[in-house]
């Protein structure tokens, strides 16, 4: 039986590159190409590779079309291989910790076909809600659990893509055997929505209205946090980009704001939650919400606590190891109190 491995890595982690690591045997399906520094998700899928025969892996859709010469290397390079199995377009939101949008990769050095099976699953799937209390903060928030929402495949609906993947099956708008003449003729991009045939339908859009309260909805997102920071820091922190792009996007909003005024009846809100002082060093986060503490300040506060309580720790041995030397060094005598004014109760 052929070794097999499961793995759902971290998702784009800048690594450390070796001088010659390029000839290490992990590097040889890439032809000692390495994957940039700055990403890690190749290094992962070769790394696999190199210690068992089938690989499943779960990773960022990012993949399939990066145009890093690296990584297109490689992805060409396991084309050409013959060692692409399959590739699942995962359904939005199936982790709770995660938004960034997923697939799966099926890998096998010993394939017996010459095709690879492209399947979409972004509209194929089923829901499911999931409780979790309270991470952070009081006993307002530790004591109340929240609901949440999660695409998920049912046994039934992998079943189905297994038996696509397996009898290597042609389905429009949902799956399609590809082969390696058909991906090299598309760049190597290995996106399945690229390859497999939709049927023609009229386009449908939910109402405006309900899109533009659920822009509202992300911009009052990122306004439950102001922060404030002084011009140079900005600048000395490398905020500059991030600085420009949201006077920009201010810009574009402005327009924007104006056009979905006029046609819908309906105001956009306004990014607020970043501007530029002249005060010196000056570095200010202000909670928006009312009567309400944002998570993202709440992990902060939470790293805080942490990070102050180790202080107090290593406070506390500095000020023992203090007091027991001068435990010492006054009954010894090496220490003089007596010109001291020292009060006692």
């Amino acid at each position: 039986m052929s070794s097999v491995l499961v793995s759902n890595p971290p998702y784009n982690l800048k690594w450390a590159q070796e001088p010659f690591m390029q000839l290490q045997d992990r590097f040889s399906i890439s032809n000692g190409e390495n994957p940039p520094a700055n990403n890690a998700n190749y290094l992962f899928i070769l790394d696999a590779l190199d210690k068992a025969e089938r690989c499943a892996m779960i990773l960022p859709n990012s993949i399939l079309t990066t145009e890093s010469k690296q990584e297109a290397y490689i992805r060409s390079s396991l084309v050409e291989r013959n060692m692409i199995d399959a590739v699942i377009l995962n359904p939005d939101n199936m982790f709770e910790a995660t938004s960034i949008p997923t697939c799966i990769l099926l890998l096998d050095k010993n394939k017996t076909t010459s095709t690879i099976e492209m399947v979409d699953c972004r509209k194929y799937h089923a829901e499911e809600k999931r409780e979790q209390n309270g991470q952070y903060g009081g006993a307002s928030h530790t004591n109340r659990t929240y609901v949440k929402t999660v695409n998920i495949y049912t046994p039934e609906q992998m079943s189905v893509i297994v038996s696509c993947i397996r009898e290597r099956k042609n389905e429009p708008g949902f799956c399609k055997s590809v082969t390696i003449e058909e991906v090299r003729s598309g760049e190597y991009l290995l996106s399945p929505s690229r390859y497999i045939e939709f049927e023609e339908r009229e386009y449908q859009h939910r109402p405006y209205e309900d899109m533009v309260n659920e822009l509202n909805r992300i911009i009052e997102s990122k306004n439950m946090l102001r922060i404030t920071m002084n011009a140079t820091l900005v600048k000395n922190l490398g905020l500059s980009d991030f600085y420009d792009s949201y006077k920009t996007g201010e810009k574009t909003d402005e327009a924007l704001n104006a056009t979905i005024k006029k046609l819908f009846g309906i105001e956009l809100r306004k990014d607020t939650y970043f501007s530029v002082s002249k005060k010196k060093n000056e570095i200010k986060i202000e909670n928006c919400l009312d009567g309400h503490v944002p998570h993202m300040l709440l992990n902060f506060l939470q790293q805080f606590k942490v990070w102050i309580q180790e202080c107090n720790m290593s406070e506390n041995i500095i000020l023992a190891e203090l007091r027991d030397a001068l435990t010492n060094d006054l009954m010894t005598g090496k220490i003089d109190v007596s010109d001291l004014d020292i009060q006692t109760q």
